[in-house]
């Protein structure tokens, strides 16, 4: 059978398809660059220490989030805020942060390292689409 016998795919099909390939292939792109943006939120900005005063969950039994309440000092005034990536494990301790953009954010390294671990194997994938379509390309324009 050659390729020229082989019956086109509809369009519905093809925009299905290219969905689907646009959407594994932006998958591990997604994941490295929200690894990226929370390493670099965790280690750049002002590092107070700060302590946790409580957590609390909420949502619902299948979808829970914690919601956890620090104290920390800044230029000599004692403030109280919403700490982000901090748990339950730390009410009562003190953790180091970091202050920026108004939000006060644990310097747990978990979720990014965890973020960038997955995707960065993934990028693989994009990587070998686009060399397999640029040489496909390539030998499409010289046959020889």
């Amino acid at each position: 059978m050659t390729s020229d016998s082989r019956p086109r795919e509809s369009l519905p099909m093809r925009v299905v398809v290219n969905l689907l390939v646009a959407l594994v292939l932006l998958i591990p792109l997604v994941l490295v660059g929200a690894g990226g943006w929370l390493l670099y939120q965790r280690q750049f900005g002002e590092r107070v220490e700060a302590e946790v005063l409580s957590c609390e969950i909420t949502g619902t039994r299948r979808n829970p989030r914690q919601h956890c309440v620090a104290r920390w000092t800044e230029d000599g005034v004692e403030r109280t805020g919403p700490i982000q990536a901090s748990g339950d494990q730390e009410v009562g301790e003190t953790v180091s942060a970091t202050l920026g953009e108004g939000e006060l954010y644990s310097r747990s390294l978990a979720l990014p390292l965890i973020l960038l671990g997955l995707g960065l194997p993934m990028c693989f994938f994009p990587y070998a689409f686009v060399r397999g379509r640029l040489t496909d390309r390539k030998a499409a324009r010289d046959p020889a």
